[in-house]
């Protein structure tokens, strides 16, 4: 959560955005919850959260993973790929806002 920044965003502001993105976990800096989700639901993470206008502030940036991996492979990378939207619906019913419904990011 720390290596992201968007001009103007709060850290509460942050962890919305990664779970409106589909972030399983706010708080993992490590991504330790996200060994289960595949590279392409992880690149579609990062695109969305790219698109929402956030970025990295170690550098990286979603398309590094088209260029890393197989494109064909990720069909996010894809040309014409739709990018995932922030969805408030989606960070509302998380497992993460289920189980923590009182958390400063898990309010509408």
């Amino acid at each position: 959560m720390d290596v992201l920044e968007k001009l103007g965003e709060d850290k509460i502001e942050i962890k919305k955005a990664l779970l409106e993105c589909g972030m399983l976990n706010p708080h993992d800096d490590y991504m330790m919850d996200y060994r289960e989700l595949s590279i392409n639901a992880n690149t579609s993470i990062y695109a969305c959260l790219t698109q929402a206008g956030f970025h990295s502030k170690l550098g990286w940036e979603w398309r590094d993973r088209c260029r890393n991996y197989n494109a064909e492979d990720l069909p996010i990378c894809v040309p014409g790929a739709v990018i995932p939207q922030r969805s408030v619906k989606k960070r509302l019913n998380s497992a993460y806002c289920q189980k923590y419904k009182n958390a400063l990011e898990c309010q509408p």
